[in-house]
């Protein structure tokens, strides 16, 4: 379990501007208090963590099967759809981490702030419609669109499709009526959410912000988008940078985080799981490659990396879950920094030519002991939008403090 442990210290730059973060012993303004997963590793940080150490999951790209249940507005169970419901577990899991309870936090004061995918529309599930709406010799028949068609749809899947539907959800879940925001640029999405969330604590427009990230591209829609512009492995694993590498392998997930400023959580006794922000220009002691398993994509990130850090990517072993990853990386990164190990590079066999990076293979490298650990995660989405967050981990005497 990660509650009551100090994980790490992020530093960060935004397009929106500089955050003041101190380095040291969690000094940074905005702090980190909780933090919950939904990921094919695993259901919660830790086991994820575990999971990933083994090489991940290979072959298997969808979240573990989980129930959960007692929320207080039961009905908006049928408004979630398969990625809301992994931001609703993770959002909850966070909360519950954090120390906060529904009851605790001030509505007004409370923001979320999420990534997710473009929409959550699967066009399959309006395909009945268009079938009763056609003549019988198949031609469009526009007078029963409003009719028999309309009545053999699920009546919900409209606020299902909705990109912002769970961030709506998990906001009348937990009472909050705080600023708002949700951001669809695909795998940088959640570094938007964590800018946004950062802004409004430091203006002080409000006291806790949950920010999350959740997506689900386990649809036909997505599979036959993706595979017609040939970005589908064909041997059914990804493999960053690696000399075989042909693409990605779809998949799931959400994480949450739970930020507010260092002095709050002080008062209130939280101890800070880690601070936030979004660049630095202090070295780190390893990086996060976006690693998409697309050899011009893998050669034109190994260029602008450099080979001075230590070097892994994620994706091999967890898929690639689209508006989830930034913030899921992130948690697992932390929990690298925490654990002082850097995970393999899962899926990598021979490095691809013209690769230039220290790349970490077959096993975990140790990192040293004491001492502030610095790990720079890198985002990258499919128009060419990038952006990093260096997460600081500070170890003292060799041991976690």
């Amino acid at each position: 379990m990660l509650r009551g442990a100090p994980i790490a210290q992020v530093s960060t730059r935004t397009l929106a501007g500089v955050f003041k973060v101190d380095t040291g012993v969690l000094s940074s303004e905005i702090v980190v208090t909780g933090i919950g997963l939904a990921s094919p590793l695993g259901l919660d940080i830790d086991s994820a963590f575990a999971c990933l150490l083994q090489g991940g999951v290979r072959g298997r790209v969808a979240v573990p099967r989980y129930e959960f249940s007692g929320l207080r507005a039961p009905k908006n169970q049928k408004f979630l759809s398969p990625s809301a419901r992994h931001l609703m577990w993770a959002g909850l899991q966070a909360m519950e981490r954090s120390g906060w309870t529904r009851e605790s936090l001030t509505p007004e004061r409370t923001a979320i702030f999420t990534a997710s995918g473009q929409v959550g529309l699967e066009p399959s599930q309006i395909f009945p419609g268009f079938k009763v709406a056609r003549t019988p010799e198949g031609l469009p028949d526009w007078a029963a669109l409003g009719g028999p068609a309309s009545r053999s749809l699920d009546a919900y899947f409209p606020l299902r499709a909705l990109a912002n539907s769970g961030l709506a959800l998990l906001a009348m879940e937990i009472g909050a009526r705080g600023p708002s925001n949700n951001f669809v640029q695909s795998d940088t999405a959640g570094v938007w959410a964590v800018d946004a969330a950062m802004g409004a604590l430091q203006e002080g427009l409000c006291d806790v912000a949950i920010c999350g990230a959740f997506d689900s591209l386990l649809t036909p829609a997505n599979e036959l988008n993706y595979r017609r512009k040939g970005l589908i492995s064909t041997r059914g694993w990804m493999a960053p940078f690696d000399r075989e590498a042909d693409g990605v392998v779809l998949s799931e997930g959400a994480a949450a985080l739970v930020l507010e400023r260092r002095t709050d959580a002080d008062a209130r006794g939280a101890e800070p799981l880690a601070g936030i922000s979004l660049d630095s220009a202090s070295e780190p002691d390893f990086v996060v490659a976006a690693g998409h398993a697309v050899p011009e994509l893998d050669r034109e990130e190994g260029g602008r990396i450099g080979a001075r850090a230590f070097c892994t990517a994620l994706k091999g072993a967890t898929g690639y879950s689209g508006a989830a990853t930034a913030l899921a990386e992130v948690a697992l990164a932390i929990a690298s920094l925490r654990a002082r190990a850097v995970p393999a590079v899962a899926g990598l066999v021979q490095v691809a030519d013209g690769i230039d990076l220290r790349l970490v293979r077959g096993e975990a490298r140790r990192l040293p002991e004491g001492g502030t650990l610095r790990a720079r995660c890198l985002s990258r989405s499919w128009l060419g939008e990038t952006a990093r967050l260096t997460v600081e981990y500070p170890h003292q005497d060799g041991r976690n403090q």
